[in-house]
């Protein structure tokens, strides 16, 4: 089956009902649209995993529902059992009749000798997709001859152009720049069908999302409302399990000296009471499942020096990449590299670790400087190996933070890996599991100067959060290059932006205060170009003979002293819109936002006319 399909999927007799009904109150919580797509007792079975096990979940008309949950705990399998590319083991997977689907692959499979245009069916919408995410149609490349990340952008271009019923993202903002990251969710939150996408990006998930469905043993917890909301109702759900564990304990505690009294205080009662005193400890022994991943390595010490750059420099085929790089990283370092596709962030961070040598300038680096790259590319791991002798091939026995000292097995487990996942062969591991094993083999190694080489693109959000907890009390160097703005704004103090012509730009704070830097400065070229562009006209103007004017009439005149306020009132009414989209884009109705769009789009094209027919006024008028 093509990677990116269309399914036109009938139904077969069960109805659709799902778990949210039809047009009434979801099971879980809020109001709940036309059902599209029902999962009925769904088992899916990989060797010794269960992914999904007996899975009742439903999709709604007007859901943009996020799909959570750690790596390898099926989030994956469940958008492929959804959109028809795996079949359940069991169970069934019920589409409303006529029902069109598109669902983005990780890894899309196209034909290598197609044109770009011509791989996702042509049209003047796909067109203007590709160049919008940044895939220039009439370059003449072939599939075969693209990046893996152009590849995904193609067809992330292709099922957007498609505008199915139902769309299937899986981690679409995987390769993207941030600002064509923000420009795909205001694409997300405007279309009028239904969402269901994986994602590791905080933002994209919180600003999109208007239901959120975590995958966790198997099982799925669900709910409507935003990814902060579900985090609360997360942890109340955990807080009533534990509440009523302690009550079945308390319980267990009185029926286990009930039972130990002996044989003959036993025979005197009704059995009932041994079958509901056995029950009870047998409930008391269950665990409650709220795994978290646990990050407790220490650091080796690290000097005054880490990495000096003197007017380093870094060509390509005669093209500058780095140009007088001049940078002293400091021993508490938290710094962001930032700049688009191909801009030279991973050429930078291997040029400031050695791992190339500068064409120009010089790259020192200090003599207690440990380094730790967990960059974009799997590390390769010999066929056959076991993931426990993976570990122990890099750290037999570690010391952890409080100086309790583990071995393999125990790092693992503080992993998320079972016993049974330490046994498992290292391809065996779906490709987050492999990356979440790949941060330990990094972290256990004890590095004082650490590099992130987009660290979020195959990491699951509680994963993340883990990693930037431990990273705020880690005590040595870092460096992050990162498409993920929410990582840049809660990681790093200060970031660097690689501009054209391979010059560095510091810029204090995170992504967010990057951004406003960015946008202002645009703003102000803006202003300027407008300055000069109205004194050419003035010297041009003072330079020419004088013309007969021609007079505003009555009408026009009129027309003149009305066009101010006019165009007052449209931009006032263009923010509140904005505004409105802004704030209310994840809990308002699929069909309102659509009508605030399209009402956008109208205020902003009458504002333009006016501002044109103003300008040719005000020439008449001599103002």
């Amino acid at each position: 089956i093509n990677k990116v399909i269309s399914l036109n999927t009938l139904t077969d007799g069960g109805g659709g009902k799902g778990l949210a009904g039809l047009g009434g109150v979801a099971q879980d919580g809020g109001m709940a649209g036309p059902n599209i797509v029902s999962l009925e007792n769904v088992v899916k079975v990989y060797a010794e995993k269960r992914p999904l096990d007996g899975i009742n979940v439903g999709l709604d008309a007007n859901d943009r529902a996020g799909v959570i949950g750690v790596n390898g705990s099926g989030k994956s399998t469940l958008l492929k059992v959804i959109a028809g590319v795996e079949q359940p083991d069991e169970g069934r997977v019920v589409h409303r009749k006529g029902l069109t689907v598109q669902y983005l692959d990780q890894e899309p499979d196209f034909n290598p000798d197609a044109l770009p245009l011509e791989a996702i069916g042509g049209g003047l919408r796909a067109e203007g997709l590709l160049d919008r995410l940044g895939i220039r149609p009439d370059d003449g490349r072939r599939m075969g001859e693209l990046s893996g990340g152009q590849r995904r952008r193609v067809a992330l271009a292709g099922v957007l152009a498609a505008d199915p019923d139902l769309l299937i993202l899986d981690e679409p903002t995987n390769h993207l720049d941030p600002d064509v990251i923000e420009w795909l969710e205001g694409e997300l939150i405007s279309r009028s069908g239904a969402l269901l996408f994986v994602t590791h990006d905080r933002y994209v998930l919180s600003n999109v999302a208007n239901r959120i469905i975590e995958v966790v043993d198997g099982r799925v917890h669900t709910n409507h409302g935003s990814y902060d909301a579900y985090l609360e109702a997360r942890s109340l759900r955990v807080e009533q399990a534990h509440a009523q564990a302690r009550r079945r304990a308390n319980l267990a505690r009185i029926e286990l000296d009930w039972l130990r009294r002996g044989p003959k205080a036993r025979t005197s009662k009704a059995k009932h009471r041994v079958d509901k005193a056995t029950a009870l400890v047998e409930a008391a022994k269950e665990r409650i499942d709220e795994s978290k991943l646990a990050i407790e390595f220490p650091s080796r010490r690290i000097g005054s020096t880490v990495v000096n750059a003197h007017n380093a420099g870094k060509s390509y085929n005669g093209e500058a990449v780095l140009t007088g790089v001049d940078l002293k990283v400091d021993p508490r370092a938290r710094w962001g590299i930032v700049g688009p596709n191909g801009a030279g962030k991973s050429t930078l961070l291997k040029m400031l670790t050695g791992r190339i040598e500068p064409d120009t300038g010089s790259v020192r680096m200090g003599e207690t400087v440990h380094v730790g790259w967990y960059g974009q590319d799997v590390q390769p791991i010999k066929p056959g190996t076991r993931v426990i002798d993976a570990v122990k091939a890099v750290a037999e026995e570690t010391n952890l933070i409080d100086g309790m000292r583990v071995g393999a097995g125990d790092l693992l487990e503080r992993f998320l890996f079972s016993k049974t996942a330490q046994r498992a062969f290292v391809e065996e591991l779906s490709g987050g599991e492999r990356r979440r094993l790949e941060l330990l083999l990094v972290l256990a190694d004890a590095p004082n100067f650490l590099i992130l080489d987009e660290p979020t693109n195959d990491l699951d959000l509680d994963t993340l959060a883990v990693l930037t907890d431990y990273l705020d009390s880690w005590p040595g160097a870092l460096l992050v290059a990162s498409h993920d703005r929410y990582f840049l704004d809660r990681v790093c103090s200060d970031l660097y932006a690689i501009e054209p012509g391979g010059f560095l730009k510091h810029q204090p704070g995170g992504w967010t205060a990057w951004h406003e830097a960015q946008k202002e400065a645009e703003r102000a070229r803006k202003r300027l170009a407008k300055e000069a562009a109205d004194l050419a006209a003035a010297e041009a103007k003072a330079n020419t003979a004088p013309k007969v004017k021609k007079k505003l009439s009555f009408n026009e005149k009129r027309e003149y002293e009305q066009l101010g306020p006019r165009m007052e009132s449209l931009g006032e009414e263009i923010a509140a819109l904005e505004e409105k989209l802004a704030t209310q884009a994840v809990t308002a109705d699929h069909k309102d936002l659509a009508a605030w769009g399209e009402a956008l789009t109208t205020l902003r094209a009458e504002l333009d006319e006016a501002e044109l027919r103003w300008l040719e006024l005000a020439e008449l008028a001599g103002d």
